[in-house]
């Protein structure tokens, strides 16, 4: 019978591992990443299997009673602050000629977002507002993780699938749309879903001693995050006028976290979701979490809270709204994190193992011996 593809790598990966650790031998060209995650700081959301919010909890005006969200039956990443407008902008210039292929509007607003504009052909950014959150419309969030996804290569092809395949992003007579639901299975990165991000917002794994549940708002209370002021003076949010300064920077608010340690998932601008929503048979996602400009607080139409639902119509570039990534959890031997398993995280293995690195330790009892190398073997063999 014939192995597959996976057990005969493994095994090779195996053979050539007992070899290194009998002689020592460290190999060359062992590359661990630089930037796996091209500067993104995720966390991982673990409790998979958590339930959906109760009828109580998804309570408010934008809560739409009677729709339960939050259950993830997985483990995934969220990046910890929201795509700045500098990030943004890379993609804007590395996409421009491309766009520019079909279009006439070179600022046309899904695709410029705010703080980046056109001038003599060319995109600039608004430098004050650099490390700001972004916003763009949904077909171009699509655009952009499809280009993290394949390794930001500037190519057409890296744009237009690997996440989200664009060629399905088209209209029908009756105003339906076409466009691919949800990302592809293999996804590096990907928009997330409205569970996704509600759970990575409001649900506690250790509220109620521990059985699990949501609170209020995203600041790991039921106390609404306070607006308007800057966090030396008590502010909370990342909201407040333009004209006065907002929006600050992504991670501005480094005490006002989510009961996983995430920032800013209240205030700066509204995310996007994968999530569909139809109304009246028109394209329209998800989008959840608070905008700078919603400055409203201590009434019962605050937009932090939990089940916040509103829609946008996503499609022909979208409204312009924000974008938190979403992205797999590594696998656990894919040590110099560049998404594979293959000899190079056998040599990190090695290197680090033969140098008395810790960051090696597997089985986590301060020492490195035989056992760690079992360990290893056995996440080879996931």
């Amino acid at each position: 019978m014939r192995q597959n593809t996976r057990t005969r790598t493994t095994q090779t990966s195996l053979s050539v591992f007992s070899i290194a650790l009998c002689t020592g031998m460290v190999f060359a060209g062992d590359h661990s990443a630089v930037d796996p995650d091209f500067g993104f700081d995720f966390v991982t959301i673990g409790d998979p299997g958590n339930r959906d919010t109760t009828l109580e909890e998804t309570a408010g005006p934008f809560g739409y009673p009677g729709d339960h969200v939050g259950g993830v039956e997985y483990e995934y990443r969220i990046a910890m602050t929201e795509v700045t407008t500098a990030e943004y902008f890379e993609f804007v210039v590395a996409y421009f000629p491309i766009f520019m292929k079909g279009n006439t509007l070179p600022g046309w607003p899904p695709f410029t977002g705010r703080w980046i504009s056109i001038s003599s052909g060319s995109p600039e950014i608004t430098q004050a507002y650099a490390n700001s959150p972004a916003a763009m419309g949904w077909e171009f969030a699509a655009r952009y993780v499809n280009w993290l996804h394949n390794g930001k290569v500037n190519e057409e092809w890296a744009f237009e699938t690997g996440v989200y395949d664009t060629s399905t992003f088209t209209f029908n007579d009756d105003g339906t749309f076409n466009h691919q639901e949800a990302h592809h299975s293999k996804a590096r990165y990907w928009i997330p879903t409205r569970d996704e991000w509600t759970k990575a917002a409001y649900w506690d794994p250790n509220k109620k001693t521990g059985e699990g549940g949501y609170w209020r708002f995203p600041n790991t209370s039921d106390i609404e995050p306070i607006p308007e002021l800057l966090p030396q003076d008590g502010g909370e949010r990342n909201a407040g006028l333009v004209s006065e300064g907002w929006p600050l920077a992504v991670g501005s608010f480094p005490n006002v976290l989510s009961p996983w340690g995430i920032p800013d998932m209240a205030g700066g601008v509204a995310e996007h979701s994968e999530t569909a929503y139809s109304d009246n048979f028109e394209p329209q996602r998800w989008w959840l979490g608070s905008d700078y400009l919603d400055t409203s607080y201590g009434r019962q139409t605050s937009n932090d809270l939990l089940g916040k639902g509103g829609v946008l119509d996503s499609c022909s570039g979208g409204l312009l709204q924000g974008l938190r990534l979403a992205s797999t959890v590594r696998h656990p031997a894919d040590l110099n994190q560049d998404w594979h398993v293959n000899f190079f995280d056998v040599s990190f293995f090695m290197r680090h193992y033969l140098e008395g690195d810790l960051a090696v330790d597997f089985n986590e009892d301060n020492q490195l011996d035989i056992n760690d190398v079992l360990e290893f073997l056995k996440l080879l063999g996931q």
